[in-house]
């Protein structure tokens, strides 16, 4: 942390962006992980579902509640999620994609400007 204090200013605030922007790809990647357990979840649920009798008795938890549903109606709930969240997880992907190469950009920037000041890191 003193290294850091002694860096010029400019340096620093490369440094400071480099950071807040790997804040937001661990974050990014955090959901996208969520978001990809979940589907596998909904493939699963939906595979069992589908094997099942038409007329079996299913029931949703709603809050606190029970509620008595049709095969039919969960497995449209379910496609229906998983629509959603199979667009998020491409939309999170292409994220991850952008932020990954600004990353590395800023990690080139930052190498460089250190080296004008006869620093080098690993």
């Amino acid at each position: 942390m003193s290294q850091q204090r002694q860096l010029p200013p400019e340096i620093q605030k490369m440094i400071d962006q480099y950071q807040a922007i790997r804040e937001n790809y661990v974050n990014l990647n955090v959901e996208l992980k969520a978001i990809e357990s979940e589907l596998v979840d909904i493939d699963h649920l939906l595979n069992i579902l589908k094997g099942l009798n038409e007329n079996a008795e299913l029931y949703k938890l709603v809050g606190h509640v029970l509620i008595k549903m049709s095969r039919d109606e969960i497995v449209r709930e379910l496609e229906e999620r998983r629509e959603i969240l199979v667009l998020k997880k491409d939309k999170y992907s292409k994220q991850l994609e952008i932020i990954s190469k600004q990353l590395k950009e800023f990690e080139d920037k930052i190498r460089e400007s250190l080296s004008k000041y006869g620093i080098t890191i690993g």
